[in-house]
């Protein structure tokens, strides 16, 4: 992946290196954050895949016959509203290993019919989707990927996409038929009682592969498009590496922020009464599922770490500026303003 590169903004003065330094080193003048050396190396073994800069697909969306969903939480029964609200519906097969999930989906209608078990898709199935846990999907994805019809393709919507990808790499022929596709979207809420038909309607998606026309991964980015997402392909190394920026440091930064009020003593029953829009704001990712964001940050730790490590020396240096009243403070500030307008227009 490179580097993580901090970017200048024009009109915006600096103070010398030496000063910078004293801060708390914010503004490190020769040792940039590097990606980890694993990111590197993954990309190095598919360095055509590696260098792919993210590229937004629009295909004519084809509706497959049958789409089976091993999963049927937020993300799998969001998924099963979505496409059967289409005026062409495919036909759409779930599974849940809890009982009452899987009644649940097909009470709502995120399903047609449930799957007994999960080794025995419909025989005309063309998608096989998992929405589980990272750690589950590492089990089942091989799993399916030998019980799925041949002509069928299995896509994975974990939030980490090498795990996965690694479990079928051992057999070329079902490692064709298998990429990772990750919706950035979601809820803090989790169970098929907070899925809803329109969660991916406007949201982007990254496909864990080159979008060539009739391909695994642009079979997988039209159905995405069945459902009104943005779909665009991505390394699978440079997706883990992005998304412990974008996703899992904000919620490692969001559970720091509810654990710091948490220690605050004798002010702790008092926080309600104080807590505005921006605490709320700060404080929603930390409501999260604790069991799925500990197999996420675990096991993309060596990803997150780095991310950490740099967040950490942001904080030390904005927490001396502070301690100071060094002006320093107002330069951190409004470098911050301007870089948010660059990710968040």
């Amino acid at each position: 992946m490179g580097e993580f590169r901090p970017r200048p903004f024009p009109g915006i003065r600096r103070r010398r290196r030496a000063q910078a330094r004293a801060l708390g080193d914010h503004h490190p003048p020769r040792h940039p954050v590097r990606a980890p050396t694993r990111v590197r190396a993954d990309q190095r073994r598919d360095s055509s895949r590696a260098r792919e800069a993210p590229r937004r697909i629009a295909p004519d969306p084809v509706t497959p016959r049958v789409i089976a969903i091993h999963g049927l939480g937020l993300i799998g029964g969001s998924l099963g509203l979505a496409l059967r609200a289409r005026p062409d519906p495919p036909r759409v097969v779930g599974y849940d290993v809890d009982s009452g999930t899987a009644r649940l989906a097909l009470e709502r209608g995120a399903v047609d019919a449930l799957l007994s078990t999960p080794e025995m898709p419909d025989a005309d199935t063309e998608i096989v989707v998992t929405a589980v846990p990272p750690r589950v999907a590492l089990a089942l994805v091989p799993l399916l990927a030998e019980a799925m019809p041949r002509a069928a393709v299995l896509t994975d919507l974990s939030s980490v996409m090498l795990p996965a990808l690694t479990s079928v790499s051992a057999k070329p022929e079902t490692r064709r038929r298998f990429v990772g596709s990750h919706p950035l979207c979601g809820s803090e809420q989790g169970g098929i009682r907070a899925a809803r038909e329109d969660l991916y309607r406007g949201a982007p998606v990254i496909v864990g592969g080159p979008l060539d026309p009739g391909s695994p991964a642009e079979r997988i980015g039209s159905m995405w498009s069945l459902v009104g997402a943005r779909p665009s392909a991505m390394a699978p190394a440079l997706h883990d590496a992005l998304v412990a920026l974008t996703s899992h440091l904000p919620q490692v930064a969001s559970t720091g922020l509810v654990r710091t009020l948490r220690r605050t003593g004798n002010m702790t029953g008092m926080l309600a009464q104080g807590a505005g829009p921006g605490l709320k704001d700060m404080s929603r990712l930390a409501a999260s599922p604790a069991d799925l964001w500990f197999e996420i940050l675990t096991l993309n730790a060596d990803k997150v770490t780095p991310a950490l490590e740099l967040f950490e020396r942001e904080i030390r240096g904005l927490r001396q500026a502070i301690e100071r009243k060094d002006p320093e403070l107002r330069t951190l500030l409004e470098e911050a303003r301007e870089f948010r307008r660059e990710i968040a227009p």
